[in-house]
């Protein structure tokens, strides 16, 4: 059976000792694969350290986090670092929140960039997660992964979309509805995700493992570094 893996590289620009960063990202992948057992596999390729550089969450507005010329710069660097490796880029930041924009108490944001497009079928994509000091513990990375993998073109709607395959979310209140999350108050891609044992459904399985994001390969080391700019 193949695996459904995906390399992520991580990236720490929050002022904390290499071993509690260490710890972190290995308990953030640890809930991702206990979420999406079965389904993907998340595989750590890179540690990477910048002492040199502290970048603080309240900085950035939540509604424009990849507009940021601060966040910006740094996933111009982390790509160079890598070589331009497909894969998931996660940006630990200094600070509780991110600057109040589309929401308040926004702890994690992610968006997936396309790097060449030629057809329908035949494009690529990268991952960018940004995480604060709050989402530790939690299963925001897990959540970010699921709104990275779902990205994809849509033949029918001739665009990419990042649709929940089993949303959307509704507010009860408003009657707004949000295709990217989920109704489902136990489903990851609910909006807060929960705190104990998320699921994740076939029909969000079916499409993560569809993303061009996805590698079928074996496990490797990862590679750990002290990086300055």
């Amino acid at each position: 059976m193949a695996t459904h893996t995906v390399d992520v590289y991580a990236f720490f620009v929050n002022g904390a000792n290499s071993s509690t960063n260490i710890s972190r990202i290995e308990q953030d992948i640890s809930k991702a694969n206990s979420t999406w057992k079965g389904c993907i596999k998340f595989v750590l390729e890179g540690i990477y350290f910048n002492e040199d550089q502290i970048v603080n969450a309240g900085s950035i507005p939540s509604d424009g986090v990849f507009k940021n010329r601060q966040m910006d710069s740094q996933i111009k660097f982390a790509r160079n670092v890598t070589g331009n490796k497909i894969g998931i880029y996660v940006f630990y930041l200094n600070g509780d929140f991110l600057a109040e924009g589309k929401g308040r108490k926004v702890v994690g944001a992610s968006t997936t960039e396309v790097g060449y497009f030629e057809s329908s079928t035949n494009y690529e994509l990268f991952g960018h997660i940004v995480l604060t000091d709050k989402a530790a513990g939690r299963y925001t990375f897990a959540h970010e992964c699921g709104h990275v993998l779902f990205k994809r073109y849509s033949e029918t709607r001739n665009m990419f979309i990042h649709d929940d395959p089993s949303g959307p979310y509704i507010n009860f209140q408003t009657g707004k509805r949000d295709p990217a999350h989920n109704s489902d108050q136990k489903n990851l891609m609910f909006p807060i995700s929960p705190s104990v044992n998320p699921i994740v459904t076939s029909q969000q399985c079916q499409i993560a493992k569809q993303s061009k994001i996805v590698r079928n390969n074996i496990d490797k080391y990862y590679d750990f570094r002290n990086i300055r700019r």
